[in-house]
């Protein structure tokens, strides 16, 4: 009962509104006769000069009179001239009236006989100085003078159309006029801003954004229409001329933005029309552009691109009509707002154009329209919170049905669940004794395979120390032999000298025969060779001790835990052991940095490392087309120290025939090798990387295809 109480004080609240409205208009419309644009007379277009004399222009000979009773300049950048022909004797005191608060620049010049007696100039109307003005429209006094001719000549400018509805009447019918215009736009603001704050309130209470919205959208349709009909002053606009001048094209903008935003949202237009939702944006998008233009001065085409932008309105009925198929009720009252709307847009459009008569009803079909849309629209969002409703109760019931469905198809699937979860475990149980199995015998297999790689580099090793021990041990065993038969001719002398008796009297020619031995046996020289022989005997045995100790080094018992070394003799060591395999294929060139740091390592590992990173790097150049002693491998080793830290780095450069990026990436790659079948396993530097992340060292590798490579191997201390 309450709900239809209020109803109906709306109703009859609505009744007195609209009796009220149509008594106002019927007053005004009977004021359409009443405008005298065919007494009116213009300038050609080359008139149209700001400077130009008042006096030359008003004896033209050019003028040209208007066929229409509200004369429609349109728009324009230049200044227009209108003249107007007085009766000095009946139309004295009386005021001259034009019915256009939009135009920006107006003056009047009263001319008796060739000669200005008065000017009004109003500037940028509705300013502080309202001394000719009656209400919201200029007026202009008709000066008591006598004279034969009296002409009232009007410049003015202004980038929106310029419509004369012009008219001459007494200062009481113009008060009277102004005042029921005053009513009628106070009934105007009132409804507009009734709607705003009752829709500000609910967007308050319910949170809806569409409140919002449809809150800033009557702000600006409302603020549009006043500024329009002369009533920018409310807002204290006639104090800034420069936002006076661009009030309505501010407003427009703004009008324009705030509708795309609410029938975007309140139509829901990406769900149920998403080509309009998109089309609208590219709308929203030159409202901005007519923004930036009114800003920057270029008011003209500000205008034309709001006007351009406004029909935009039109693609609102299409999408409300797909909108309501589609089962959005409130999309009725949408459709049945903007229907009005739109007509009394198609109605204003038409009266500017000259298409239908200029007068009350036309001229006022703007503001009813807008009225009536925000009212109705109002309804419109009622409608939509009841249709929110509803769909939040549809959704719960259908949560509540999907829920309960659930819960029965859990339970009844629990037990099939349980029954697959249990055999599925006893597969997966199985596949992971399987897996497990496998991964033993991998790891086996692995093992194997790097056992096979260690005792295929023994063997090659072996061969190569058992040709390097030999040639000191054969050039120690030939020198044994020649030394044997020295000592075997010295023995013979010795023996002589023990035959010789010191008392015997032929002393003198046993002598003798002993020199002659000497002679034939040439001692001299077998001195000097048993010489010879002794130092070679004792180069040949430091060879070996030189060897021997570099396989000691190689093979320290202690070579997998780490203890301290010295990277240069563990360099050496390899090269020791490595010499003989190496000299078939380059010339070893190194440079050991002096007094490097011990390091902690597992020096047996570390030689692996060296061995076979030095063996890959003079086996690569067996293809470069060099010869062997062209081929070289440099080593170096050095201490670096850079932003606090130090490390030992070694590099190892060879001239061979270096690598694409592609086989770089997998060099490191376990049983990668580039080697042909059955010569190589591909784990020696597989074993290598791990090595030396074992050693937290970090590899490092440069190579250029056709140049040689260069592996850098970083130790930090």
């Amino acid at each position: 009962m309450c709900g239809f109480a209020l109803s109906q004080h709306r109703n009859n609240r609505g009744t007195h509104f609209a009796v009220v409205v149509f008594a106002l208009l019927s007053s005004f419309s009977a004021q359409a006769q009443k405008f005298i644009g065919t007494r009116l007379e213009y300038l050609p277009e080359e008139y149209n000069m700001d400077l130009l004399e008042v006096e030359m222009v008003a004896e033209s000979e050019d003028w040209v009179s208007f066929e229409q009773l509200v004369p429609n300049l349109g728009m324009g950048s230049g200044v227009e001239w209108i003249r107007l022909t007085l009766d000095p004797m009946t139309e004295n005191g009386k005021l001259i009236e034009i019915q256009n608060a939009g135009i920006d620049d107006l003056t009047c010049f009263m001319v008796c006989d060739g000669k200005i007696i008065a000017s009004y100039p109003s500037g940028i109307m509705n300013t502080n100085d309202k001394k000719h003005q009656f209400g919201t429209y200029p007026s202009f006094p008709v000066p008591l003078v006598e004279c034969s001719k009296l002409h009232a000549l009007f410049r003015m400018q202004s980038n929106k159309p310029m419509i004369i509805p012009l008219r001459i009447t007494g200062p009481r019918k113009v008060l009277e006029d102004a005042h029921q215009r005053d009513v009628l736009f106070a009934l105007y603001a009132g409804v507009m801003l009734v709607m705003l704050l009752y829709n500000l309130f609910l967007f308050l209470s319910v949170g809806d954004r569409s409140y919002l919205e449809y809150v800033l959208f009557i702000f600006a349709v409302g603020g549009a229409q006043l500024a329009l009909n002369g009533y920018g002053f409310v807002i204290g606009a006639e104090r800034w001329p420069w936002l006076n001048l661009r009030l309505i094209h501010l407003f427009g903008v703004f009008s324009g933005l705030t509708t795309i935003l609410f029938v975007q949202n309140f139509l829901r237009l990406s769900r149920y029309v998403p080509w309009l939702h998109k089309l609208l944006n590219g709308y929203f998008l030159l409202y901005l552009i007519a923004l930036v233009l009114a800003l920057i001065g270029r008011l003209e085409l500000s205008y034309q691109l709001i006007n351009f932008c406004a029909a935009a309105s039109l693609f609102c009925i299409p999408g409300a009509i797909i909108t309501i198929r589609k089962g959005y009720s409130p999309a009725k009252y949408f459709l049945l707002a903007f229907t009005v709307f739109i007509f009394a847009v198609f109605i204003f459009v038409l009266k500017d154009s000259g298409v239908i008569p200029y007068n009350a009803w036309t001229f006022y079909a703007l503001p009813m329209g807008s009225a009536i849309e925000v009212v109705v629209l109002s309804l419109a969002l009622a409608s939509r919170i009841n249709q929110l409703k509803r769909e939040s109760v549809q959704a719960r019931e259908e949560q509540l049905r999907v829920s309960q469905l659930n819960e029965q198809i859990v339970r009844e699937q629990n037990s099939v669940l349980e029954e697959r979860v249990t055999k599925r475990t006893a597969a997966l149980e199985s596949a992971n004794s399987i897996m497990q199995n496998t991964l033993n015998d991998l790891q086996s297999a692995q093992q194997q395979l790097i056992q096979s790689e260690k005792l295929a580099s023994i063997g090659q090793l072996t061969a190569g120390i058992a040709h390097e021990l030999n040639n000191p041990i054969n050039f120690v065993a030939s020198s044994a032999q020649s030394l044997r038969r020295d000592f075997e001719d010295l023995s013979q002398i010795i023996d002589k000298m023990k035959e010789i008796d010191p008392s015997t009297p032929n002393l003198h020619e046993e002598m003798a025969k002993l020199k002659e031995i000497f002679r034939n046996l040439d001692i001299e020289f077998t001195q000097r060779e048993i010489e010879e022989l002794l130092n070679g005997i004792e180069d040949g045995t430091k060879r070996t001790s030189e060897i021997v100790k570099g396989l000691r080094i190689f093979s320290r018992m202690d070579g997998d835990n780490f203890t301290m070394a010295q990277i240069n003799e563990l360099i050496e060591s390899t090269l020791i052991v490595l010499r003989s395999n190496l000299k078939d294929y380059a010339v070893v060139e190194s440079d050991m940095g002096a007094d490097l740091p011990m390091l902690s390592c597992q020096p047996g590992r570390l030689n692996q490392v060296f061995m076979n990173i030095i063996t890959n790097a003079s086996q690569s150049m067996e293809e470069s087309g060099l010869a062997v002693e062209e081929r070289k491998v440099r080593i170096s080793s050095r201490k670096v120290d850079s932003i606090g830290q130090s490390w030992i780095e070694v590099r190892v450069k060879d001239q061979g025939v270096g690598m694409s990026e592609a086989v770089k990436a997998q060099i490191f790659d376990p049983f990668f090798t580039t080697k042909a079948v059955g010569e190589g396993t591909g784990l020696g530097l597989s074993i290598v990387m791990g090595i030396l992340r074992d050693h937290n060292a970090e590899v490092e590798v440069e190579t250029e295809e056709g140049v040689g490579t260069e592996f850098i191997i970083r130790f930090p201390l």
